[in-house]
């Protein structure tokens, strides 16, 4: 078993947790040996799944002088269900902007448990620290990359980065990642979202409604997934993760892009607002 790759990009705050966390029961749901990984400094990607704690992987490493082979993948990594794992990696014990490290330590931890051929899928919960060197570690070894933002010009300006940077990373330094696609999250007027598209040429993959019974599901720990009944409107939004899910166990599409944009063309998405004079 090899497993495939992807990570989740996005601003903070745009619901890449709440996206990974969907995304990673959808593959339990088609019987996929799956495991999230959160690389985030808030470490919030366990708790939008389990109850459950574990210390993070830099924790565990601080403690035993980074004695890989002393730390048993079990004592890191939390069961979800029958199919499907999750685990922190932690914040970084440097200064903020070098998750890089984290990033670094981490695959060289599965790497000496050969802990990815455990797994058919893993999923990256990436941390939006920063968007250009931090982000090498991973865009190294990632096959795919799916972009989540909301639709305010913040949010679309730190997706064009991050998409940039992925690009400049399969085009120029030959990493072996493709863009899959962006997701518009707890959306009430894509327009900006779907101006962006048009532009770029990127794939919407999928647009979440902003409903407050989605936005209550992280207090739970729980996913759609694990809910005995839904409405209508919310089995398509459940049908919408299944789906990429499906994509990204098939063949890889290489869809980059065809330009990212400029930064200040990405100001000028959102509708006009008339300020009151």
């Amino acid at each position: 078993m090899t497993a495939r790759t992807t990570a989740i990009l996005g601003k903070g705050g745009v619901g890449k947790t709440f996206f990974a966390s969907h995304l990673t029961m959808a593959f339990s749901y088609l019987g996929v040996k799956t495991l999230v990984v959160g690389c985030d400094q808030k470490q919030d990607t366990l708790r939008a799944l389990s109850a459950e704690t574990r210390p993070p992987l830099m924790d565990w490493l601080d403690s035993t002088d980074y004695d890989y082979a002393s730390i048993a993948p079990e004592q890191v990594t939390v069961p979800i269900g029958p199919y499907a794992d999750a685990m922190e990696l932690g914040a970084s014990p440097l200064l903020v902007g070098h998750y890089a490290a984290v990033l670094d330590e981490a695959f060289h931890y599965f790497s000496s448990h050969n802990l990815l051929d455990r797994y058919e899928q893993v999923i990256f919960d990436v941390t939006d620290e920063r968007w250009d060197s931090v982000l090498a570690p991973l865009f190294r070894r990632v096959e795919s990359v799916v972009g989540v933002t909301a639709e305010t010009p913040e949010s679309l300006f730190v997706l064009n980065r991050l998409l940039r940077a992925a690009q400049i990373g399969g085009y120029e330094l030959e990493y072996p990642l493709v863009l899959v696609g962006v997701v518009n999250n707890a959306s009430r007027d894509p327009l900006a979202f779907e101006r962006y598209v048009e532009r770029t040429q990127c794939f919407p993959l999928m647009t979440v409604p902003d409903l407050p019974e989605l936005a209550g599901l992280k207090a739970f720990h729980r996913t759609l997934f694990e809910l005995k009944s839904l409405p209508q409107h919310l089995e398509q939004v459940l049908d919408g993760f299944v789906k990429i899910a499906d994509m990204l166990r098939g063949e890889p599409l290489n869809i980059f892009p065809v330009s990212s944009l400029d930064d200040e063309e990405v100001w000028k998405l959102a509708p006009a607002v008339n300020l009151p004079s």
